[in-house]
């Protein structure tokens, strides 16, 4: 539109659109133009402005309700420092719903614009205006001169400034372009995270043994990455979903509860009766999908904005389900639904891997608790005994204690104690039964011949393994109590076994650091040594395996140093029974680690 004959604009531009047209509005987003000023466009804003020799120029981006000014110059304040203006203050919108430049000599005479506010507040008068047009002919504004006096433009200014706008809307589309790139290489980038956040669920899943550290590596892995506040896990267990219990919060989420069933309307319940997906975007959708109030009131305790449910399938079955929360609106892309069923899937295999461990273990734990029987009540003693499975190995152990009565060293004499503290090499089901079998021989040898002595009786035990075949290999402390006039005396052998430990009613102690190989019948050890100790009234008699210890320190009598102490504050100082005393220093020993099996016997001297 001009006031006068006047040239085109050599870029070609597409027919006239309104400024709300749907691909107009979709071409200015992807330029992302805005407010602020932009180097490059600011340039355009310079040359036109020396190379026309004019006050004002403005690279216009004409919005629905505004134009904004990315490159400027010239413009009075507050224009130029907040770059935009209402169109009440817009010749450059009449170039952009017209698709065609707009040359003005002076304004104040054109029916058009003659009452545009621009004239007054920003000085315009004389204008010329060339469209910026985007990738599909969209015009997204115009590259403007503008004078504060009247003014003829001659064909060669004009020539100038639709040349400068065609390079001007090259730029804006590279702009684009650009971005594009840049989108996509983020994209990329995007996708290489989740195939390594992949690999890592891979790797992290494949080393779980418990369900709540399951659920802590699953946190840990999406949390980065995706960015929810809550991750929860849900299992099947019969009609009812099981929430496994979260120990990093510090308080209960009152509306959430540990188990709903099956057919609740809960999304964790849906999400594993229907086997899919479950995807909420806000509390409308969560009263609008028909879930309890319950529900939305967990919804708003967590103060959740999107919420996914995720299946976790089994070998033919739904084992629960995988909840992922976010504070903020989410969208959800492909690359992530495949990350989260990838977790999903790594996941099952953990549980189900989890489970049928547990399974074994209790299998095997009930096992070897069969055959640790309870010690029985002698006169002149008092004996405690504990058994502490493994609760990160992938089995029991061969740890075990006994205690048995054996037959009178002569006629009508007082009947000496066996004590047995051992550990068979394994942590198996294999170990368990070994145990057991070695337990039961080293009885019968005893009984055989309970005049012969601790140490002949390691050795037959050995001979009949050896000949059997049977792996029995690793270590042991077999003794027996005598009593006497005035306490008893401790008669014992030690096969490579950490050593006893004697605390003296004065508190004084000593570590019967005496001992011999550890057992392992295919070394044919010749001899073992029997050595003696008397236990005075009021003495105590420590002897436990190796998973008391921290095998990570090399310090074996530092490690043993510290039981001592530990001990002999609560049974002296504390005065504690000697059965809670037991208890309460393989809690303080092992401050909840339970890497090993431990087993423990105690011994006090009425």
């Amino acid at each position: 539109m001009l006031d006068r004959p006047g040239p085109h604009p050599t870029e070609p531009v597409a027919a006239p659109l309104p400024l709300d047209a749907p691909g107009r509005l979709a071409a200015l987003r992807a330029i992302g133009t805005g407010p602020s000023a932009d180097p490059d466009l600011q340039r355009f804003a310079r040359l036109v402005a020396s190379t026309l020799h004019v006050p004002v120029a403005l690279v216009s981006v004409v919005e629905q309700d505004r134009q904004v000014f990315p490159g400027q110059v010239g413009l009075p304040e507050p224009w130029a420092s907040a770059r935009c203006t209402p169109l009440s203050h817009s010749f450059c919108q009449h170039v952009a719903t017209t698709a065609e430049p707009l040359v003005i000599s002076d304004a104040r005479t054109v029916d058009l614009v003659r009452d545009n506010l621009a004239i007054p507040e920003l000085g315009v008068v004389a204008y010329a205006g060339m469209p910026l047009t985007a990738e599909g002919g969209e015009v997204l504004g115009s590259l403007c001169a503008i004078d504060h006096e009247p003014r003829v433009w001659t064909p060669t200014e004009l020539e100038v400034l639709a040349d400068l706008a065609a390079a001007c809307s090259a730029a804006l589309r590279l702009k684009v372009s650009g971005r594009r790139t840049a989108d996509a290489r983020r994209e990329v980038d995007r996708g290489r995270e989740r195939a390594e956040l992949m690999l890592q669920a891979a790797v992290e899943l494949g080393e779980v043994w418990s369900l709540t550290d399951l659920l802590r590596r699953v946190r840990d892995l999406v949390t980065g990455p995706l960015h929810p506040v809550f991750v929860g896990l849900s299992l099947v267990d019969g009609e009812h979903v099981v929430r496994v219990e979260d120990p990093t919060w510090d308080e209960p989420v009152t509306h959430l509860p540990d188990t709903v069933g099956l057919d609740a309307s809960w999304p964790e319940a849906r999400c594993v009766a229907e086997q899919r997906r479950v995807i909420v975007a806000g509390p409308e959708q969560l009263v609008a999908d028909g879930y309890s109030a319950d529900a939305l009131a967990a919804w708003r305790e967590l103060d959740l904005r999107a919420l996914e449910c995720v299946p976790v399938l089994g070998s033919g079955r739904a084992l629960g389900a995988l909840t992922f929360g976010w504070d903020a609106p989410h969208a959800w892309e492909l690359t992530e639904d495949a990350v989260l069923t990838a977790i999903a899937a790594y996941t099952a295999t953990a549980v189900e891997r989890i489970l049928q461990l547990e399974r074994r273990v209790t299998t095997a734990t009930e096992l070897q608790e069969a055959m640790l029987s309870e010690p029985p009540a002698v006169a002149g003693l008092e004996v405690a005994t504990l058994y502490r499975p493994s609760s990160t190995a992938d089995m029991v152990g061969g740890d075990w204690y006994d205690v048995h009565e054996l037959p009178p060293l002569a006629p009508g004499g007082p009947r000496p104690v066996a004590v047995t503290v051992g550990d068979i090499t394994g942590h198996d089901t294999r170990a368990a039964a070994v145990m057991g079998q070695v337990r039961s021989m080293l009885r019968q040898a005893r009984a055989d011949a309970p005049g012969a002595g601790p140490a002949r009786a390691v050795l037959a035990v050995e001979n009949a393994a050896r000949m059997l075949g049977l792996e029995a290999h690793g270590t042991v402390v077999h003794g027996d109590l005598v009593p006497g006039a005035d306490g008893w005396t401790l008669r014992w052998t030690n096969a490579g076994h950490p050593p006893p430990l004697v605390l003296a009613p004065d508190g004084t102690a000593r570590v019967l650091l005496e001992g011999d190989p550890f057992l392992y019948p295919d070394l044919e050890v010749e001899e073992r040594h029997d050595h003696h100790v008397h236990l005075a009234p009021g003495t105590l008699l420590l002897v436990h395996t190796d998973g008391l210890l921290d095998e990570r320190r090399v310090d074996l009598a530092a490690m043993v140093e510290e039981v001592r102490v530990v001990f002999a504050r609560l049974v002296h100082d504390e005065g504690r029974p000697l059965t809670e005393a037991v208890h309460l220093l393989a809690d303080e020993m092992l401050g909840g680690r339970a890497e090993d099996d431990v087993a423990i016997l105690a011994v006090r001297v009425r």
